[in-house]
């Protein structure tokens, strides 16, 4: 039974969707906001489209060491709230905040290396890149605080209060990017910095919704919300502790994937870039919803943790996985039967010979990423389930490995061995890594070594063998 819903009760994966749907639609709404403007770029122009996904991916490297480090305030807010101790689940959400905002005053000053950076990438389009990475490493004053109050709302099993900030956000950015992309109503337009402005004001207010619910009477009366001055440096120090794992793990994975994909396969040439831009923009599509049904996971399983009842912890990962495989094994294969019409979408080239080759270089690389659907969806809620409980430095470890032998080393090697196969060997590596990682995650999991953290600092009570 919910503790926040004591006249709601629901058990097994009724459980897990109800958290899963509006965690995953809320994920969803990131990549949403930047699938949108690739889009409308994508009508400007090709060197505007590469530029802002290559520009986005290398400013998020840098945030996502932060936001990996601050998905572990949904583990405190969970196990928190499971064990009955709702005053401290806004005391580590306030600790959150402290860490965010301190680490984004710190990541904004790449905006001063802006030029430098791509000027030594060389690409003709460094200095549209250049323009765009400086829009959105400044925003992340305001996307790191706002990924701590998704954290929190997670954690208290509030996921539809995230959901309406990302709705309306999105809505806002659609418009914002109509207007200042091509120029309407009057607005000059802007191309690809009428998107960066359109992302960094949605962002903005979705920051400023989430806050004002916080901060609301109700949710202060539940989680005294409003003690600023209850907050602990030991609580910061129990997020920096457990979440650094998590987030060095995001960011190596950001980056491995930014070197061993996008560099690597777009080595060879600007139609292989556009491909491989096209791909990744549909592997965000299927990834995010997993993501949340990951959050939602991390949620319930640190919920049953503060419990004292690690079995249905144990379940609720299982339906997790389950849901998380039904929605990317769908993904994957519109990915495969769709892969011409979906790859033309994004397609406005000059000349139609260009057009033809970018299809023909994204269709494989669209197989490519529907073979992985199904692990990654494993890989993606094991972790979140290992999180709940604390566990982060094994998880990061492994992916780490993984990564830089799988993603980095086989990629290069595909490069330099079998040139023959060009952009298509570095996605292949890519593909081998995923299923290798799930396989790994669900190892760890199933291992149990988890059972035997303790983050709350209390003693262990046996386990209800009882309850579903």
């Amino acid at each position: 039974m919910d503790v926040l819903h004591p006249n709601k009760p629901v058990g097994g994966f009724a459980e897990v969707l109800r958290m899963a749907w509006p965690a995953s639609i809320a994920m969803l709404g990131t990549t949403v906001i930047k699938f949108v403007d690739g889009f409308m770029v994508s009508k400007v122009g090709a060197a505007p489209f590469s530029a802002q996904f290559l520009a986005g991916m290398s400013a998020f490297v840098p945030e996502a060491l932060i936001l990996g480090l601050l998905t572990v305030i949904n583990t405190y807010v969970s196990q928190n709230v499971g064990a009955g101790r709702y005053k401290r689940a806004g005391q580590y959400a306030w600790a959150g905040m402290a860490v965010a905002f301190g680490s984004a005053v710190i990541i904004s000053m790449l905006w001063f290396f802006s030029d430098a950076i791509f000027g030594l990438i060389g690409n003709e389009e460094h200095a549209l890149e250049s323009m765009y990475f400086k829009y959105m490493i400044v925003v992340v004053l305001v996307t790191l605080p706002t990924r701590v109050m998704e954290q929190f709302f997670f954690g208290v099993h509030r996921p539809r209060i995230v959901l309406l900030a990302s709705v309306v956000a999105n809505l806002l950015n659609i418009g914002l990017n109509y207007v200042l992309i091509f120029g309407k109503f009057g607005a000059p337009a802007m191309g690809l910095e009428g998107a960066a402005i359109g992302s960094v004001i949605a962002w903005v207010i979705q920051f400023l919704i989430l806050l004002a619910i916080f901060l609301s009477p109700e949710m202060h009366r539940k989680f005294a919300t409003r003690m600023i001055k209850a907050v602990r440096w030991r609580q910061c120090k129990d997020i920096l502790r457990v979440g650094w794992p998590a987030g060095v793990q995001l960011c190596n994975d950001m980056l491995s994937w930014s070197v061993g994909v996008a560099v690597l396969a777009g080595s060879f040439g600007a139609a292989h870039r556009a491909a491989t831009t096209i791909a990744m923009r549909y592997i965000g599509l299927a990834f995010m919803p997993a993501v949340g049904i990951g959050i939602a996971t991390t949620a319930l399983v640190g919920r049953y943790i503060g419990l004292g009842e690690p079995n249905i912890a144990r379940k609720r990962a299982h339906q997790g996985v389950i849901a998380a495989m039904i929605w990317m094994g769908f993904c994957g294969t519109m990915f495969w039967i769709f892969r011409y019409p979906m790859s033309r979408l994004f397609v406005t080239a000059e000349h139609a010979a260009q057009v033809d080759e970018i299809i023909r270089l994204a269709s494989p690389i669209m197989i490519s990423a529907a073979i992985f659907q199904l692990s990654d969806a494993v890989g993606i809620v094991y972790i979140g389930a290992l999180r709940g409980s604390g566990d982060t430095k094994w998880p990061m470890s492994i992916c780490i490995m993984l990564s830089w032998t799988i993603i980095i080393g086989g990629g290069s090697a595909s490069v330099k061995l079998l040139p023959q196969l060009t952009s298509l060997g570095p996605w292949i590596a890519a593909s081998v890594y995923v299923i290798v990682m799930g396989v790994a995650m669900a190892w760890r999991f199933e291992s149990g070594a988890w059972r035997n953290i303790d983050l709350l600092r209390r003693r262990r009570t046996e386990p209800s063998e009882t309850r579903d």
